[in-house]
């Protein structure tokens, strides 16, 4: 039987470059197959939806998360701090969260949040996180680097594990809040990251994610992703039919050697771009070769090997670029290798690209690379270099760009914080960091949408809601595009009331009414 779902009485924003606007879309088999004014349900057994008015968009998607290691943080993890301003409103967020978990188990938020985004300019204080939780150990910190903040029972836990804590509850920047991390993921369980990453996704399902683009994590303590092992959590998920959204899996690369064995076991022995709808390998990256080699000026030979072997495989490739002159040296390799191997139909693409020029925009059009364009600078950005994404200059040139986050360690999870920082140009504490390079706000939601299909060549599938694409989409809690209604301010704490993934609601406020969730169907 042929599943069918109506949605009616909307405002559906297509994010068709066109700014149109319906009020009904119907989806079947997983895609959207008619959207107007009037559309009709086909079959007796539709499933027919009234959206009351809301405001409907097309399912977000990242192009550049670092999801799955999320499932490796340690305790219960607290991503709505994300979007807390004020010590009450964190404090909130805490003792609501451990009203949900058994007593004695960790709350923690490690990355994603800094004490200087509360009014306040700190942290929760010991005797405020041991009144919100007094029954949970509580820890929070900045990525894991820090420093961070306990309460009297992550104190204790920790001092117990041989980590040195403050007697204020501070876990200072650097070698302790390393060891923090490490002592407390010992105790971190196969069966914690399965619940963490179930968790995970239903977050980012309640922001309107509904397509992540995942890095993989090669930074050791509380960014490393074992690229053996690291993958078997969403496989078993998926077998167990427990991805309720799409995910797209870029391979890191970590060779030294000059053979480069990591490259070739995965080219010789990964299918390229292998999966279904939900899950699939989409290419390499956001590494060939480890971070400190690829910083160097020149690259060293092996690097411009492994990027031959990757075109001449035929493989999507995605690559960590920070520094201008980073992203000028990978340039001229990737020119190099394109005068024997052409690179245009691969689908490339230069991530990050802090304070890039308009030349060397210039040279990655004339390759027919894209641009991925984040806006992780929001938690810890600076107007010092290397400086931030121009995105007005990237969006002006006309070259392929897309939108991400670079979630969720050192940068938020929650998409409608880096529309903020993209729309505004501040950063977590208010302050402006990227003056004169701000767009509009349908022009980031574009970039986060309709264009993302290129970057893992799946146009026709994926980006806005189009007749054949997939149907995902995103009811909200506010109307983004109202700013009288909605101030830039307040972009930060819009949700999704509804998420829809293929067709099935996924995720579902009860704003909208009693609508089951349904899961995926089984590929």
């Amino acid at each position: 039987m042929l599943h069918e779902l109506v949605l009616r009485n909307g405002r559906i924003h297509t994010m068709d470059g066109n700014g149109t606007v319906v009020s009904s879309v119907s989806i079947e088999g997983g895609r959207f197959a008619a959207l107007g004014g009037d559309v009709q349900p086909r079959g007796p057994d539709a499933r027919v939806i009234d959206l009351q008015g809301r405001t409907v968009i097309p399912g977000l998607i990242d192009n550049h998360i670092h999801f799955l290691r999320t499932g490796l943080l340690p305790g219960h993890d607290m991503r709505l701090l994300e979007t807390s301003f004020s010590i009450d409103e964190a404090l909130s967020v805490i003792r609501d969260r451990a009203g949900k978990v058994p007593d004695g188990e960790l709350l923690s938020a490690i990355g994603g949040i800094h004490p200087g985004q509360f009014a306040e300019r700190r942290y929760p204080t010991m005797g405020e996180l041991n009144d919100a939780a007094p029954r949970h150990p509580v820890y929070l910190s900045i990525s894991n680097w820090g420093p961070g903040a306990t309460n009297v029972l992550a104190k204790s836990l920790l001092e117990d594990l041989g980590v040195p804590v403050g007697d204020d509850g501070t876990v200072a920047k650097g070698q302790d809040t390393v060891a923090a991390w490490e002592a407390l993921s010992q105790r971190h369980s196969y069966e914690d990251t399965l619940r963490q990453t179930a968790s995970q996704m239903d977050h980012a399902l309640s922001m309107g994610l509904t397509n992540l683009f995942d890095m993989g994590g090669t930074i050791p303590a509380g960014g490393w992703l074992d690229p053996a092992t690291g993958y078997n959590a969403i496989l078993d998920l998926m077998r167990e039919g427990r991805v309720p959204m799409r995910m797209r899996v870029y391979l890191p690369v970590l060779d030294k050697d000059a053979s480069l064995p990591d490259l070739m076991s995965r080219l010789d022995y990964t299918f390229n771009e292998f999966g279904n709808d939900v899950l699939r390998i989409a290419g390499i990256g956001e590494w060939l070769i480890p971070n400190k080699l690829q910083r160097e000026q020149p690259l060293p030979e092996l690097y411009a090997d492994s990027v031959r072997a990757v075109a001449e495989r035929g493989w999507v490739y995605k690559q960590h670029l920070i520094s201008l002159a980073e992203q000028r040296e990978h340039l001229r390799v990737w020119e190099e290798v394109n005068r024997s191997v052409p690179i245009a139909d691969l689908h490339w693409s230069m991530d990050h690209c802090y304070g890039i020029d308009a030349e060397t925009i210039d040279r990655a059009i004339d390759l027919g690379v894209g641009i991925s364009s984040h806006s992780s600078p929001y938690l810890e950005g600076t107007l010092k270099p290397p400086g931030n994404p121009p995105f007005r200059m990237i969006l002006d040139s006309g070259i392929q760009v897309g939108g991400g986050s670079d979630g969720a360690r050192i940068s938020v999870m929650n998409p409608w914080v880096m529309f903020y920082y993209a729309v505004t140009g501040r950063n977590h504490a208010g302050e402006l960091i990227n003056p004169d390079q701000t767009v509009t706000r349908e022009e980031i939601l574009q970039i986060w949408t309709r264009p993302q299909g290129w970057f893992c060549k799946e146009e026709r599938n994926m980006g806005g809601i189009a007749v054949g694409k997939f149907g995902d989409l995103a009811v909200l809690s506010a109307d983004y595009f109202d700013e009288a209604a909605v101030s830039d301010d307040q972009i930060r704490k819009i949700t999704s009331v509804m998420t829809i993934v293929g067709g099935r609601v996924v995720h579902n406020s009860g704003e909208l009414g009693d609508h089951a969730l349904e899961a995926l169907p089984a590929c």
